[in-house]
């Protein structure tokens, strides 16, 4: 469809993405194309042409997005995830305006320059998409429109887990899912879910990544390691009795969009989690699940909820009623449209 065929209401936005299971590309950007464009808002996904460059410096990365930089010259404007590279400024001012960074992540504490390159890469943005207010107070200092859009849930896809008999003897499974880089945060806790696991008949550790957790202290017979894939993901989460979620509470755990938490909440899990950034105001939304910020305190959490399946449930249909309410990918969407459409003058 050409110019003069295209309706003048729609708007043609081009998204310059990471990778095909990067995220922040699935889910700060390509769970929402069909849905916005329900609002008008025709967006084409730009891929780099390699993510076998993923570990190389900057500019070798930035190679790899050339295609979708020419390309983008075409829509009518570009959203950006993170930056064209994390770290590096490399071709954001050559994109065409009006240009919008999506940051889920306190990207400028990434790569050698980063501390360098994000406020000048944020200053020759026209927007900054925030995934929460710290990531916004941030960005706010370079970049005069920025707003704050949570990191969605599409609960077409997390569903429900179904109901389970309360039955004597029904295992407890501790559940985790995430990336190989964030295994640093389950470390920490590992003495905590070990003693618990040892002392409690049913309980054992589940957990999904891209390869598995080099624990040490835990019992090899109670952790099953799932290899992640899109297929297996909500599967695994529905064999969950409650998510887990820690974090050291510093800058780089600060910027984090409390994800793992909200697909937990997403189909209906308790969580236990560090009320470190976001995880702190998801908390605030409802009685959802319980804040635990020291091994002691993981552990009293566990066996919290592993003694009182009522309170199980009612923190699962609280957790879910929030994500609905406030991280639901479809209304979420419509907030996008909105200030694609700002942007475009509409």
């Amino acid at each position: 469809m050409n110019d003069a065929e295209r309706p003048a209401e729609e708007i043609t936005v081009a998204a310059l993405t990471a990778g095909t299971n990067i995220p922040s590309s699935r889910f700060r950007m390509r769970q929402y194309i069909s849905r916005l464009a329900e609002h008008g808002v025709n967006v084409r996904e730009h891929l780099p042409f390699s993510v076998k460059t993923r570990y190389f410096p900057g500019p070798f990365k930035a190679m790899t997005k050339f295609g979708g930089l020419f390309r983008s010259r075409k829509a009518d404007m570009v959203w950006i995830s993170r930056g064209f590279v994390e770290g590096y400024e490399t071709f954001e001012r050559f994109l065409r305006r009006p240009r919008i960074l999506d940051v889920d992540d306190a990207v400028w504490l990434r790569g050698p320059f980063g501390r360098i390159s994000m406020p000048d890469i944020a200053r020759s943005m026209d927007a900054v998409i925030a995934g929460n207010s710290y990531l916004a107070e941030y960005f706010g200092r370079y970049c005069k429109n920025v707003r704050i859009i949570p990191t969605a849930i599409d609960l077409d896809r997390y569903t429900l887990r179904p109901e389970r008999a309360n039955e004597e003897g029904e295992k407890f499974v501790i559940g985790w899912t995430g990336s190989s880089s964030n295994f640093k945060y389950l470390d920490s806790i590992e003495p905590a879910l070990a003693r618990f696991i040892e002392g409690h008949e049913g309980a054992e550790f589940v957990l999904t990544a891209d390869r598995p957790w080099e624990f040490k202290v835990l019992p090899d017979e109670k952790v099953k390691f799932v290899p992640w894939s899109v297929e297996e993901e909500v599967r695994v989460l529905h064999s969950m009795s409650v998510g887990i979620m820690p974090l050291a509470d510093d800058k780089w755990a600060r910027g984090k969009c409390a994800f793992k938490m909200l697909q937990y909440m997403g189909v209906g899990l308790p969580v236990i989690v560090s009320p470190v950034g976001m995880n702190r105001d998801v908390l605030e939304k409802g009685d959802i699940g319980l804040a635990a910020s020291s091994p002691e305190e993981w552990y009293e959490a566990l066996v919290s909820l592993y003694k009182d399946r009522s309170l199980q449930m009612r923190l699962c249909l609280a957790g879910r009623k929030v994500v609905e309410e406030f991280y639901n990918a479809d209304i979420v969407a419509g907030e996008l449209a909105g200030i694609f459409k700002s942007l475009a003058g509409r």
